[in-house]
């Protein structure tokens, strides 16, 4: 299967009618009020208390916390407080656009997607935001394996380099948050077995994708993988492949990906084509991403990482527009009609043209607890972005070390 959570397609949204509010310049909803909260809840930068339960005041006036808070809230400083009349929420100190503004106000989980559902249609699971921590268990090296596919566009997944680096956790550090120590020794695509998939758009309607071995990957430990390419292969030298950061892999021995048999942790990779990295945002946005800016993009899972609709999602930092994409699992696009709504059937969310350093990505939703509808949080994330590349993460639940 090939899809890309981030990346956008003609013709489904134009200028910035793609973003949750518009963006930071004002946009479609001109930035300058909040909307209408759930069940009675007022407008978000008014100050008046939501109909729901929460944590009370969030860190911003006129702002409001999520119930289930407590782990990711000590201490919380909210820079810049102007936009919590668009944003109201409080969210692991990051303020994001209120929940619960389409016609199933309420979280859920995907029932039906090939990847990361639940068929049984259960509550979703946001019991490792209460409480200690997850455990750890000493770490051990393990193989990891799978598949690099394209996020759009990309016809052969040659000439992908694979790295693993340790991530950087001293908050006190210049490089926080930033790649660390490479793991094993990197690999590229070329060196590994094609898997042919149908794609109209490619030649004999075939995409040729890759398969990959990582060796001497450690268990228990914050990573990021990194693909790129190998060298400068494409036109006029330029590489056939922009880089992507992708945060959040955490490897447990009881993660259903794992086989403690062989010791291996199955895991499929993206790639990034080139050419999409400006040509996809220019049909967003209207125009390219600011030379020197990023992008980041990813999807909302509960602790059973089962991806979440209806959630809401934001940074910390100016960005053009956040966009929350369709329920195609096949060819996901975003749709503006799930501005205010947040995430659909596949979870994907997405933030352009962000200016390079850390950034907290955090996202909200409303949950009937106990025949309350309550204001939670799915989690946060602390990223860096990258100028000219793209940051990927992919909300998990809550790690050990958060």
């Amino acid at each position: 299967m090939r899809f890309g959570f981030l990346w956008l397609a003609p013709a489904l949204c134009v200028a910035v009618a793609c973003g949750s509010d518009g963006g930071d310049s004002g946009g479609n909803n001109g930035g300058s009020s909040g909307n209408g909260g759930t069940g009675g809840s007022g407008n978000g930068g008014s100050g008046a208390e939501p109909s729901y339960a929460t944590n009370g005041p969030g860190a911003c006036d006129g702002s409001w916390r999520a119930a289930n808070d407590d782990f990711c809230h000590a201490d919380c400083a909210i820079d810049d407080c102007k936009r919590v009349a668009q944003r109201p929420v409080d969210s692991c100190c990051v303020l994001i656009g209120e929940p619960g503004k389409g016609t199933s106000p309420n979280i859920s989980r995907t029932t039906d997607t090939i990847d990361y559902s639940d068929p049984t249609g259960g509550p979703p699971n946001l019991s490792c935001f209460t409480g200690d921590p997850p455990g750890t268990k000493p770490s051990k090296l393990v193989t990891m394996e799978g598949v690099v596919e394209a996020f759009s566009n990309g016809c052969d997944l040659g000439n992908v380099k694979i790295e693993v680096y340790t991530v950087d956790n001293d908050p006190n550090s210049a490089t926080y948050r930033d790649k660390l120590e490479l793991i094993g020794t990197p690999v590229v695509t070329d060196d590994f077995e094609v898997v042919q998939e149908a794609d109209d758009d490619c030649p004999d309607e075939l995409v040729d994708n890759r398969k990959y071995v990582y060796a001497d990957v450690p268990t228990y430990t914050e990573l990021m993988v990194i693909t790129k390419s190998s060298d400068e292969s494409g036109a006029g030298g330029a590489p056939l492949w922009r880089t992507l950061y992708t945060y959040n892999l955490y490897i447990t021995e009881d993660d259903p990906d794992f086989d403690a048999g062989s010791n291996t942790y199955t895991r499929d990779q993206r790639a990034l084509a080139d050419s999409d990295f400006q040509l996809i945002p220019t049909v967003a946005l209207g125009s390219p991403i600011s030379a020197g800016n990023g992008a980041i993009g990813g999807e909302v899972h509960d602790c059973d990482n089962i991806r979440i609709q209806n959630a809401r999602v934001d940074i910390n930092k100016v960005r053009a527009a956040v966009s929350y994409f369709n329920d195609d699992e096949y060819n996901p696009l975003p749709e503006s009609g799930r501005n205010e709504v947040g995430t659909g059937r596949t979870a994907i969310w997405s933030a352009l043209n962000v200016e390079p350093g850390v950034a907290r990505v955090a996202a909200t939703g409303l949950m009937d607890i106990d025949g309350t509808q309550t204001l939670v949080t799915l989690g946060y994330y602390d990223v860096r972005i990258y100028a000219d590349a793209v940051t990927s993460l992919t909300f998990r639940g809550r790690r050990p070390f958060q």
